[in-house]
């Protein structure tokens, strides 16, 4: 994960890397708070061997050395109990040695005779006795133990040359600093933890993804609305949608330049991405600007157009299939200015892949490659069956569609595979329920829904919603046979 990803990752979890760094941030504030207050003072010896006037250069250097080497040894004898047990007999401490021993740190600043021994205490006037206790009781235990004849001077002097002063202000807690090395903390354990969601969440989050996984181009963005799954027909024509399916229908127009597409499938790679919603309104966008469009849902196992429409499912493109019924008596169209014709699935068969691919099959979609400027197949997703895949080389081109937050890339690349092994030519990609930028937005444009209304590249009043109705003759290429389904006549 480069550091591109990193950031993206960490915007995309901005609300938990702002809840961890405000938890590390209380955390700091409460460890501070509760931490109780301790005071801390030093104290310094300055250690030297015992030389006559008149000693040499070398014989001076030969007892700094000799110094050095007795001043490590004079810091071990600070924590054990022949100095703490004195300290707090003569001090009256509620200590035992071994505590205070734990309250004592000891420095030997490098190439120097220095000792500095530091006392850490809750009371301030307390801890400089303690730190000034340590130094007597030490310089005294040294005496004994380098001169322990009396009547003998020691060859070691240690002498104080700082003593403790009784510290202003606590050392501890420190509760700026702990709030500053909570938020730190936090913050960067929300990165991380953003980090790793990110690396373990393979879902596809936005356009960038998807182009970036895929290879194939990106046609249109469908942004998401929260009232497309009680009402999939875009009925806002300036709304975001309705562009995002003009955007769709405009890009189809380069596909093919030599021999235009018109045969185009649609598919995706799981249930649930949209596909069905993506074929009606794709319709609805391409008869808008005049086109005679054919909408054939080829899903046989789990039909959708008949209930989003309002259509008869009773018969449809299977009735066809199987002999049963003619093209023209089971076709609907839609009302309105702009018609579609539509082809439901039918009754169900036990064996849609295989009947999708009968030389019927083929025929139907030339004779309406013939009679229609665009034909749109609403196919099943590619991963669950095969039924798209046996469609898509009969196609001019198929579009996958992919949903923001619910396809994964795996499933991406296995669709793309599928596609590319059934010989399928690939228009492109339309991402759907994706984040319209601030840059998408018509916030300078307003609607005045009192005037006619652009739609494709006409103007029209406001129609109602589409309602199903039986094609008529004149309607649609279809005309001239019979149009009225079976047993109804």
């Amino acid at each position: 994960m480069n550091a591109r990803e990193l950031i993206a990752g960490a915007r995309r979890n901005l609300l938990l890397v702002i809840l961890l760094a405000v938890l590390g941030t209380g955390t700091g504030l409460g460890i501070g708070l509760l931490q109780p207050k301790e005071y801390r003072t030093t104290t310094t010896l300055f250690v030297s061997v015992a030389q006559g006037g008149q000693s040499s250069i070398d014989q001076r250097y030969q007892g700094t050395l000799f110094t050095q080497e007795r001043v490590r040894s004079y810091a071990a004898l600070v924590t054990t109990p022949v100095v703490t047990r004195s300290v707090v007999k003569t001090l009256g401490l509620s200590l035992k040695p071994e505590e205070l021993a734990q309250r004592l740190e000891v420095d030997v600043p490098v190439d120097t005779v220095l000792l500095n021994i530091t006392a850490r205490y809750g009371d301030a006037e307390t801890v400089a006795r303690i730190a000034n206790a340590v130094t007597v009781r030490l310089v005294a235990v040294v005496a004994d133990l380098e001169a322990p004849d009396p009547d003998l001077d020691s060859a070691i002097r240690v002498k104080v040359v700082r003593d403790a002063a009784v510290p202003e202000r606590p050392s501890s807690p420190r509760i700026v600093l702990d709030v500053v090395l909570g938020f730190a903390l936090g913050l960067i354990g929300g990165v991380g933890a953003g980090a790793l969601r990110e690396a373990l969440d393979t879902r596809i989050h936005n356009e960038a993804d998807l182009a970036r996984l895929s290879g194939q181009p990106l046609l249109a963005m469908v942004p998401k609305d929260p009232d497309t799954q009680a009402a999939p027909l875009v009925g806002d024509r300036f709304g975001s949608r309705a562009e995002a399916y003009r955007k769709l229908r405009t890009t189809l127009r380069f596909v093919g330049v030599d021999q235009p597409a018109k045969v185009f499938l649609v598919t995706s790679p799981l249930p649930g991405d949209g596909k069905s919603t993506t074929a009606v309104n794709l319709a609805a966008a391409l008869a808008a600007e005049g086109a005679q469009v054919a909408l054939v849902e080829v899903d046989l196992r789990r039909p959708m157009l008949a209930d989003m429409l309002g259509l008869v499912g009773e018969a449809g493109l299977t009735s066809v299939l199987t002999g049963r019924a003619e093209l023209a008596d089971v076709a609907q169209s839609t009302a309105g200015t702009h018609r579609i014709t539509v082809l439901t699935s039918g009754p169900l068969p036990p064996n849609p892949s295989e009947l999708l691919g009968t030389q019927r099959m083929r025929d139907l979609l030339r004779r309406l490659a013939q009679g229609f400027d665009y034909v749109i197949l609403d196919a099943p997703p590619l991963l669950p069956v095969t039924d798209a895949a046996v469609l898509a080389p009969e196609a001019d081109g198929t579009i996958l569609v992919t949903r923001a937050k619910k396809t994964r890339r795996d499933d991406l690349r296995e669709a793309l595979t599928v596609l590319e092994g059934a010989r399928g030519r690939i228009v492109g990609l339309v991402f759907n329920c994706g984040t319209v930028t601030r840059s998408d937005r018509y916030g300078p444009y307003v609607r005045d829904t009192a005037k006619p209304q652009l739609v494709g590249d006409t103007f029209q009043d406001r129609e109602p919603p589409a309602v199903a109705r039986r094609p008529r003759r004149g309607d649609s290429p279809l005309s001239g046979d019979r149009a009225v389904p079976p047993g109804r006549g």
